[in-house]
C-alpha cells in the first residue's frame, strides 16, 4: 500500500508539473529566484550552510532560467531514471569485484540517507571484506560532504588513496628496486 501511494504521487506530481510546459515555464520563471535556490541548497549543508555563496547559487539559478531549462527538467524527472547502483554492481559484478571504490556519506543526507537502499547497499559492501569498497561516514554532515565537510571528506578521500595507492606501489615496485632505496 506504500508503494502504491508514493508510486501514485510521483506520478500525480509529474503529470501536474513536469510533464505539463506552461505550468513548469511559469515555475521556473517566476517562482524559482535566488533566495528559494539559497534556502534549498543551503538546507542541504548540515554543518556549514554559509559554504553556500553567490557563485554556487548563479551556478543553478542561471541554467534554471536558460531556454532549455523547461526542457531538461521534465526530461530529469519524466524520463526512466536508469539502472540502480545495485543493478550496476549485478551487472558489472567482475570488473566492480576488483575496483577499489571509496564512499563519503554525510549522515543527515536526507536526500539519499544511509538508511535508504543505496546507503544500505554501499554500508554492507563497506563492511565485506570480500570487496574493495570502503566508506567513511561523517557525523553532522548533508548531501554534499565534500563541501559541506570538506576537512573530514578531503582526508577521508586522501587516507583511501595512500592505501590503494601505496598497496599499488608496493605490488609493482620488485623487491630488487625497493631494496635499491627508492
Amino acid at each position: 500500500l506504500q508503494r502504491f501511494l508514493i508510486e501514485f504521487l510521483f506520478k500525480t506530481i509529474n503529470a501536474l508539473l513536469f510533464d505539463n510546459r506552461v505550468v513548469l515555464t511559469f515555475v521556473l520563471q517566476k517562482i524559482v529566484t535566488r533566495e528559494l535556490l539559497r534556502d534549498a541548497l543551503q538546507s542541504l549543508y548540515i554543518s556549514h550552510p554559509d559554504r553556500v555563496d553567490d557563485a554556487l547559487v548563479e551556478s543553478f539559478y542561471e541554467p534554471a532560467k536558460d531556454d532549455g531549462a523547461v526542457e531538461a527538467l521534465s526530461q530529469i524527472y519524466t524520463n526512466d531514471p536508469g539502472a540502480t547502483p545495485m543493478d550496476l554492481h549485478a551487472k558489472y559484478a567482475d570488473f566492480l569485484q576488483k575496483l577499489p571504490i571509496h564512499l563519503v556519506w554525510g549522515l543527515v543526507d536526507f536526500v539519499t540517507p544511509i538508511g535508504g537502499g543505496v546507503g544500505s547497499f554501499y554500508t554492507n559492501l563497506a563492511n565485506d571484506d570480500d570487496t574493495l569498497v570502503s566508506m567513511d561516514q561523517i557525523p553532522n554532515c548533508g548531501h554534499v560532504p565534500f563541501d559541506d565537510c570538506y576537512i573530514e571528506s578531503n582526508q577521508g578521500m586522501l587516507r583511501w588513496m595512500e592505501n590503494v595507492v601505496g598497496a599499488k606501489q608496493k605490488q609493482v615496485v620488485p623487491d630488487w628496486l625497493a631494496n635499491f632505496g627508492m
